[in-house]
């Protein structure tokens, strides 16, 4: 009676649960297919991405970071999309940006080669204290492949500490028409760290300057010393690019000369300033004509008390790097000079203007090989000081050397 009852009041009823039913079930596949599409085309997209990305990089073609840094964002668990991201900042020396795709990409999936590539750019980022722990680490990599490469890439000598103990050879021999003859410099300094930030530190120094034609001090002693210094100085340099010396000497004269002894003491007191923009190098075979910028600044001031003088020079250069290859390279420059001094001497107190060519054989040796013409006036010095007409023209070749162990 109660189904008869059911049947008469709601006739359709059963016919109802069932379309509903049937429409649930139907919603249900097309929602599991729509996602399943959906994931489909974010699939392909990422696919047709890193296959673009990967044609653009055997080009070398700089939309491939564009694309590497797209297919990170869609797929950001990627561990070789990272890498390959992290190799190519590595490439455009963006070391700080592929430090963190490698730091990232290692926490996805530890791999003592992504540690490796780590090592490399905090050494590139100057953090060789964070470097040295994870090359330390990898000293004792399961891996022999890794553990060759760490000996070949990383010597004991950075992991041990720096010497407290320093060395600079600097010579400077070098040709100038405006006096005929040429000249000679060289200083050979040990010094000694006397902090861990080594901001300051201690030296002994042995000098010597002269000239070829000056036997008998026929030109003036400023430009060519004609002596050896021997004796001990305070070095300190508390910012990039400035350094403030102090230094007690014993002078020798290699020439005589009526006005002063032959052995005096030699005390100076010299502040410097340089610092500048430089073009960056990266190691290829082939002759490349990069036109890179390059600029610097250089300026000193100091007390001299064997010429009981003070002397301040200032020299701007800027210029273009024309020519590069392998580890050498040629710069074409301009360069302005000022020098001034409180006696008045006249070739203490000059302006200048030259043309310029450098030639670096070497990035490495610390080598320089330049040939200048210069353009010059004695500035503001009475004409019975000055024997020379009041400008004048020069031609210098230098060869230097300059290097700091």
């Amino acid at each position: 009676m109660k189904d008869y009852i059911n049947y008469i009041i709601y006739p359709n009823a059963k016919s109802y649960l069932f379309r509903w039913i049937t429409t649930s079930i139907l919603l249900g596949v097309l929602i599991l297919l729509s996602q399943s599409d959906l994931r489909a085309q974010t699939d392909s997209s990422l696919a047709t991405i890193l296959a673009r990305a990967y044609s653009m990089l055997q080009v070398n073609s700089p939309d491939a970071e564009i694309l590497f840094e797209k297919a990170t964002a869609m797929d950001p668990s990627n561990v070789s999309v990272r890498k390959q991201l992290g190799y190519i900042y590595n490439s455009n020396k963006k070391y700080d940006m592929a430090l963190q795709q490698y730091t990232i990409a290692d926490s996805l999936s530890p791999s003592d080669t992504t540690k490796l590539n780590m090592a490399h750019a905090l050494v590139l980022l100057n953090r060789k204290k964070e470097a040295k722990s994870i090359v330390r680490q990898l000293q004792k990599s399961s891996s022999p492949d890794i553990r060759n490469r760490v000996a070949s890439q990383f010597p004991e000598s950075f992991l041990s500490s720096p010497s407290v103990w320093w060395t600079r050879i600097y010579l400077a021999p070098y040709y100038d028409t405006r006096w005929k003859t040429s000249f000679y410099y060289a200083n050979l300094q040990q010094g000694y760290y006397l902090t861990d930030d080594r901001i300051f530190s201690a030296y002994s120094f042995l000098s010597m300057s002269g000239d070829v034609r000056s036997k008998g001090g026929l030109s003036p002693v400023i430009f060519s010393d004609n002596a050896v210094i021997v004796g001990i100085g305070l070095n300190t340099k508390p910012f990039i690019g400035f350094q403030f010396n102090l230094q007690q000497g014993v002078a020798f004269d290699l020439i005589k000369r009526r006005t002063r002894a032959s052995v005096m003491g030699d005390f100076r007191a010299v502040a410097i300033y340089g610092n500048g923009i430089y073009p960056s190098f990266s190691l290829h075979n082939d002759m490349q004509f990069p036109l890179s910028f390059l600029a610097d600044v250089y300026s000193s001031l100091g007390y001299y008390s064997r010429y009981k003088n003070c002397i301040w020079y200032l020299q701007v250069k800027t210029g273009l790097r024309m020519i590069e290859i392998s580890n050498s390279v040629m710069d074409l420059y301009l360069k302005g000079a000022l020098v001034r001094d409180t006696e008045k001497e006249y070739y203490n107190n000059q302006l200048e203007g030259a043309i310029g060519l450098r030639i670096i054989p070497d990035l490495i040796w610390g080598l320089y090989l330049i040939g200048e013409f210069n353009r010059g006036y004695y500035w503001n010095v009475g004409t019975t000081q000055n024997p020379y007409d009041n400008y004048y023209n020069s031609f210098r070749f230098f060869i230097i050397y300059d290097r700091t162990f």
